[in-house]
């Protein structure tokens, strides 16, 4: 799993977009710009779903942002913004921001190699903060990505693709992967002493009769 680091840096909160003059529908989607392509208002787009979308948040970035989520976890305030990678709409970036004191504190980045289709703060690892998982589709498998947070940083510790993917709880959390193909059943769980996630179980999805 390739990780990636984030330059942590502060940047001002400048608030919304800024005004400009009217621009139909029509005419922004026939842009093809990131912010179109990304956009639930034109059709085919690649939207991102993420439930916590916003639209008055701007971030000077280079690439430039296309889409922004606002969460609160355990009483601490983030922005999640989105940005694509080589100008590819299913290949994006989001970089993870803490906001505080009228600032965004850069502290973590995540690569998704697809499309976004839910975005959810679970407890997989333990930590003092909500663990963030991307749900994402690539090709014909589906995929989770997990960031673990902490204090000030936003470290991807889990990615994994099958046909079916998911998190199962007994007693401790589980990520269960189904690939149909390989006829085979795999689930991850976290390991507080290596600090990643380890396969715990491994059968087969269907036994022959």
């Amino acid at each position: 799993m390739r990780l990636m680091l984030a330059v942590a840096g502060l940047l001002l909160i400048t608030g919304g977009k800024p005004q400009g003059q009217p621009q139909t529908v029509s005419t922004f989607c026939a842009s093809r710009t990131p912010e179109a392509l990304h956009s639930p208002k034109c059709p085919h787009s690649f939207v991102v779903n993420d439930p916590h979308r916003v639209d008055d948040v701007t971030i000077q970035h280079s690439p430039p942002y296309h889409t922004y989520s606002r969460w609160v976890l355990s009483g601490r305030g983030y922005v999640f913004a989105y940005s694509d990678i080589d100008e590819q709409p299913e290949d994006m970036a989001v970089d993870i921001y803490r906001v505080a004191h009228n600032r965004y504190l850069l502290v973590g980045s995540a690569r998704i190699p697809g499309v976004v289709t839910n975005v959810s703060a679970v407890r997989l690892t333990g930590g003092k903060l909500p663990d963030v998982v991307f749900r994402f589709e690539g090709g014909q498998l589906k995929y989770i990505e997990v960031v673990r947070l902490a204090d000030n940083t936003a470290r991807e510790v889990f990615r994994y693709g099958a046909s079916t993917i998911g998190i199962t709880s007994n007693s401790e959390p589980v990520i269960e992967a189904i690939s149909k193909i390989a006829n085979l059943v795999e689930q991850f769980a976290w390991d507080a002493r290596s600090g990643k996630f380890r396969k715990v179980e491994q059968h087969p999805w269907h036994t022959a009769k």
